[in-house]
């Protein structure tokens, strides 16, 4: 049993377990709403409020927004946020943490979770920025912030193993071997919203929590995600006679996983770019049983059994303990089911010597992206990630590598020794991939190499003993 050590980095934006606040983002402020606001950098960000034309303008025009899939808001779009029967604010007004509640008769909270609203997000996408206005955030939004709360459950990661080999030998100088390796992981541990509603994944539903946990997504740093690994080795070894060794061996692996990101480092605050938005938590976050939810679009019920609501995103049956993170369950970023490995070297006459390394495995797995990503659990995050056809299911073309050593020795003088080297690496010059296109719809097939390792590469070399 080998007990893990939480190493730096970690838990780094942890603070119960002594992480900082490591979140870097572009933060724009709106001192008068959307007068006057950086329209084209917003737009980048996600929302999309025009320079000019008021609500009114927009819906009698047709107007639409230049970047696909957002919706265009009227410059006047936020001042109409108001208390029932209040006066809305005056164009152009600049608005602060201090006025808002004279302007509009909505504390200041108020007023941004309804603003908030206003553009069909979620509260919190709008807060109060530290000079006083309203304020939004990217990467990451402000609702995803510290702190990030630490599971009750919160376990060290460990692993239970065992190793049974048997060895024989078949003449003096030659060895079979036969290896079986097992590894239960743990309690790994990892980031998900853990007070997020089941029917948040139902259309019109999007960011429900679960009843009196709060108003903000809680996310809770605990030991979410498990892990097996079975290998098998068959090998044989000879050892050196006759003026040549060579070990050869075969390995069988199935290493299995529900952990999204392989690093299972706490990444909330640092995760790089919008496609990392969903890369720190499970493709979906919902653990428990789920309730009889109806799809108010076509109907659907999940009573009796699960279906794929109208969204696009999956609706377990309810009744059933249902533990989210197992919808990424599948084979291990790093894994590679067969490996055939062969090294071995041969001393000739006049003090040459010939060795190399062969090595032929199967292709890394990788995950198909679809063209329009589904939310699946309802948290508002994008993994890229087709739940249909499975995280990893997939496989790049083998890697087969071939390097070689040509060596001479010569004796300078009794205590010095020289030695020439030729070596090459991917003798064979085949192209192993190391990145392959996994988008679909595209006009690339899928699985096709995008990006090759190195090819046949030489070097020489002298070494001198002395």
């Amino acid at each position: 049993m080998f007990y893990d050590r939480f190493r730096l980095g970690l838990a780094r934006d942890i603070p119960g377990l002594g992480g900082a606040n490591l979140f870097r983002n572009q933060t724009i402020s709106y001192p008068r709403l959307f007068y006057g606001n950086p329209s084209t950098l917003a737009r980048l960000f996600g929302l999309c409020p025009s320079t000019n034309l008021t609500d009114a303008q927009i819906q009698a025009s047709g107007a639409i927004c230049p970047v696909a899939g957002l919706a265009l808001f009227g410059i006047d779009h936020l001042n109409a946020v108001a208390a029932p029967g209040h006066a809305t604010i005056p164009a152009n007004a600049v608005v602060t943490f201090d006025n808002v509640q004279a302007l509009t008769g909505l504390n200041p909270q108020q007023f941004a979770d309804a603003a908030s609203a206003s553009i069909g997000l979620q509260p919190g996408f709008f807060f109060w920025g530290g000079f006083g206005h309203l304020t939004m955030n990217f990467p990451v939004p402000q609702i995803f912030l510290l702190p990030i709360t630490i599971d009750p459950g919160l376990r060290t990661p460990h692993t239970r193993n065992f190793h049974l080999g048997m060895q024989r030998e078949i003449t003096r100088n030659v060895v079979i071997q036969v290896d079986y390796y097992h590894r239960d992981i743990r309690d790994m541990l990892g980031v998900r919203t853990s007070n997020l509603a089941f029917e948040a994944r139902l259309p019109g539903h999007s960011g429900q929590l679960q009843p009196g946990t709060g108003s903000r997504p809680i996310l809770s740093y605990g030991p979410w995600y498990q892990g097996r690994y079975d290998g098998i080795t068959v090998g044989m070894r000879k050892r050196l006679s006759r003026r040549f060794t060579l070990e050869t061996s075969y390995t069988w692996t199935n290493a299995v996983d529900n952990a999204l990101n392989s690093s299972f480092v706490s990444n909330v605050q640092t995760g790089r770019g919008a496609g990392s938005l969903g890369s720190y938590g499970p493709t979906d976050s919902f653990v428990g049983t789920p309730p009889i939810v109806t799809d108010p679009v076509s109907g659907r019920t999940n009573a009796n059994g699960s279906f794929i609501a109208s969204n696009g995103n999956p609706v377990p049956q309810a009744g059933k303990f249902y533990n989210g993170p197992d919808l990424d369950r599948s084979p291990s970023d790093l894994a590679f089911n067969h490996t055939l490995l062969m090294h071995g070297a041969v001393s000739l006459p006049r003090q040459l010597q010939i060795s190399g390394i062969f090595r032929a495995q199967s292709g890394f797995h990788f995950s198909t992206s679809p063209l329009t990503p589904v939310d699946v659990d309802g948290d508002g995050l994008l993994n890229g990630v087709d739940f249909l056809s499975g995280r990893n299911h997939l496989q790049a073309p083998a890697y087969i590598n071939l390097d070689m050593r040509f060596s001479k020795r010569f004796s300078i003088t009794e205590k010095v020794k020289a030695e020439v080297l030729i070596e090459f690496f991917n003798l064979l010059n085949r192209a192993n991939p190391a990145a392959v296109q996994q988008f679909q719809g595209l006009s690339i097939p899928v699985g096709k190499p995008l990006q090759s390792l190195p090819g046949r590469e030489g070097q020489v070399g002298m070494r001198i003993d002395f």
